[in-house]
């Protein structure tokens, strides 16, 4: 990159920080973004005893480098810093190279999620709900394809390694789905080696937007091969009022073995956007396991 190339997105870049704008550079076929998000929260967990805490629930940012290399086709480079991880250190969470056409989609390379990380109904913002998917949703070597044509779109990714070749697991992801006016219907296939085991799921999910409410349902099988098999089923629900915004749901796994009991879930939250950079909340929590407590997170999120 040209020195005067560089010193005008160092220039962009503090500029476009404070006004919260995503692209600092865009002339002569070079795009540069900078992203990220600060969240933190007041939390107590719904395990028995849980303490209470002041948790760093996202620390990220991320910066991605676009260049037209003609017949509409834009080579990319992204790379995402993680400022929350257990370590309490900077860490690489994303890093990938890859080609992006409005076209033909976009092939990308390196460490980054996979397929099933798209998986998931419900607003949540940090106890969430759960389906039966075994799927890796990250890895350091994974190579994905996503397409999305409006009223159609899908995806294929490949895990090769979770980390290293060492680990001897991979995996494989895909979806499909279709938007009918307000109705969006996803269909996601994986199959994952485990290490001890190989997992294969199908989760189907449907999601219908009225004026201010959309609904939500989904459904997953899993076969563990010798392990044991699970279901799940889950509902939820999003109501919005100007800057607020309602939202409910609920899972339950139905896991195939004695002694293993079924697991309902659920949250409850409600969330003010003061704009679309800022948002405040509260959420509540819980399940049915044995000697859980009601859980809460109130906080804050930033984005840019």
């Amino acid at each position: 990159m040209k020195k005067t190339i560089l010193a005008t997105i160092v220039t962009s870049l503090f500029a476009a920080t404070a006004a919260h704008s995503a692209t600092v550079y865009d002339a002569n076929g070079t795009t540069f973004e900078v992203y990220g998000d600060v969240e933190v929260q007041a939390k107590k967990g719904t395990a028995d005893n849980s303490s209470k805490v002041i948790n760093i629930d996202d620390s990220d940012f991320g910066f991605k480098a676009g260049y037209d290399i003609g017949h509409g086709v834009t080579a990319i480079g992204v790379v995402e810093v993680d400022g929350e991880n257990d370590d309490e250190q900077l860490a690489m969470d994303d890093a990938y190279v890859g080609l992006s056409s409005a076209q033909w989609g976009t092939l990308t390379v390196g460490q980054q999620v996979t397929i099933a990380d798209d998986q998931g109904i419900g607003n949540d913002y940090e106890f969430g709900i759960d389906n039966s998917s075994q799927s890796y949703e990250d890895g350091k070597q994974v190579v994905k394809y996503t397409l999305d044509k409006g009223n159609y779109y899908g995806g294929i990714s490949y895990l090769v390694n979770e980390k290293t070749a060492s680990d001897n697991v991979d995996s494989l992801d895909a979806k499909l789905g279709a938007r009918f006016g307000g109705l969006d219907l996803t269909v996601y296939y994986g199959n994952a080696d485990k290490g001890t085991y190989d997992s294969e799921s199908v989760v189907l999910e449907a999601r219908y937007a009225f004026e201010d409410l959309e609904l939500a349902a989904s459904a997953s099988s899993t076969d563990n091969g010798s392990n044991a098999d699970a279901t799940s089923f889950g509902l939820a629900a999003v109501y919005t009022v100007d800057k607020m915004a309602y939202s409910a749901a609920w899972s339950l796994v139905d896991t195939d073995s004695s002694g293993v009991d079924d697991v309902n879930k659920y949250f409850v939250n409600a969330a003010y956007s003061f704009n679309s950079n800022v948002t405040a909340y509260v959420e509540l929590a819980g399940d049915d396991t044995d000697d859980s407590e009601i859980g809460y997170a109130a906080g804050m999120a930033v984005t840019f």
